[in-house]
């Protein structure tokens, strides 16, 4: 296996003082804000709710976002758990599971109970943050996992008003402002846009949108990756498994129900991806119209997650295509840190990539428990990664 890993550190652990996030923590997204060099970081925590547990229903744990910042490239990070950055509203009565979108429409709160494995990015200048989420909390996930076990028996009904399947993952979009978040200003941080999937399709996560609109079909758009557990709910295609699905919208509002296009980006090729497939990071700008993107894929329990590198080339008037692409797990759990503990699925999921210069920052979760940082030999990731053209 061709080395590219330079180190691997343990940044954050479960905080036992702190309530909401005494449990587990894990895929942090990071950012680096071009004005200050500060390197933001938002990062999936959860912990025990009582205050919100339903009459014969098990004690939920919600998931929040905690900040963390680190003023030196990244080699240490500070953290607030004085409060939650952003948290969940976990509201259980209809007439509360609504929100007004960035156009002032009213839309189901998809957000409501959780906000998971967030990744954070540039889109034309504006900072933006995607987040899966639940309509309802999860109970002890790690131990038993039943999406719908925190439910209210009303919304999981075939009539229920929000269409939300099992307690379907959604991925919502929200603006960040990276000045607010810098001093801790949460409530001016983040500004909900809306959902960028639609539960009527299934569960669809790890959600990046391309740094600059496209021209697709003779129009600007919006070009969007995702992973739909079941993309065959889709008109256009036949495929079951877990897909890698690229699509294009003139604007963030019509991407879930109304895009102009979609196709089939990359479905599991090789055993290491038998069950997931799908993007990891934000794309990372190599130049000449070359994006480097970090996907996922996981075999099955047993063996858990692995990530490898992709790239990406973008064409006229077209979607871009994989034009090289690491079949081989390249990188998987080696220190003690990513080895299954109280999460029994082994797991190194990326959730941030920042280049700087010739390494590449990562953020991640390892174990399903705890948050890492990891750095990569960028040059050598290239070079090798160039050896491999990828032929459909």
């Amino acid at each position: 296996m061709e080395k590219i890993v330079l180190g691997r550190k343990c940044i954050l652990s479960p905080v036992k003082d702190c309530d909401w996030a005494s449990e587990m923590v894990l895929n942090p997204a990071i950012i680096k804000d071009p004005e200050s060099g500060r390197i933001h970081m938002l990062v999936r925590v959860s912990g025990p709710y009582p205050e919100k547990q339903l009459d014969g229903k098990p004690l939920p744990y919600p998931i929040f976002m905690a900040y963390g910042y680190s003023d030196d490239g990244g080699k240490n990070f500070e953290f607030d758990f004085e409060t939650p950055a952003l948290a969940p509203a976990l509201e259980y009565e209809a007439d509360k599971l609504w929100v007004k979108n960035g156009r002032g429409e009213r839309v189901p709160a998809y957000h409501n109970g959780c906000l998971e494995d967030p990744r954070l990015f540039f889109v034309e200048s504006d900072c933006y943050l995607t987040l899966a989420c639940r309509m309802f909390p999860p109970g002890p996930y790690w131990e038993q996992d039943i999406p719908t076990q925190c439910a209210p028996d009303w919304a999981l009904q075939p009539d229920s008003p929000f269409n939300i399947g099992d307690n379907y993952t959604v991925t919502v979009l929200y603006k960040v402002d990276l000045k607010a978040l810098g001093n801790k200003d949460y409530v001016n941080a983040f500004t909900f846009i809306t959902h960028l999937t639609d539960p009527k399709y299934g569960q669809d996560r790890d959600v990046i949108i391309m740094p600059n609109k496209m021209m697709i079909d003779g129009k600007s758009q919006y070009v969007m990756i995702h992973r739909p557990v079941t993309p065959d709910k889709y008109d256009e295609f036949e495929v079951s498994l877990p897909t890698m699905v690229i699509s294009a919208a003139p604007d963030f509002y019509s991407v879930a129900d109304n895009a102009t296009r979609r196709e089939i980006l990359y479905t599991p090729q090789f055993n290491w991806q038998g069950t997931r497939v799908g993007a990891s990071t934000p794309v990372i700008d190599m130049g000449n119209g070359e994006w480097l993107l970090c996907f996922h894929g996981k075999q099955d329990d047993e063996h858990g997650y692995a990530q490898s590198f992709m790239v990406l080339k973008e064409k006229e008037n077209e979607f871009p295509e994989i034009t090289h692409l690491y079949p081989k797990p390249w990188i998987t759990n080696e220190a003690d840190f990513e080895r299954p503990a109280k999460f029994g699925i082994p797991c190194v999921f990326f959730t941030g990539l920042i280049r700087q210069d010739n390494e590449l920052l990562v953020s991640y979760g390892a174990a399903d428990e705890f948050a890492a940082t990891m750095t990569l030999d960028y040059n050598k990731l290239v070079e090798i990664l160039r050896k491999y053209p990828y032929n459909k």
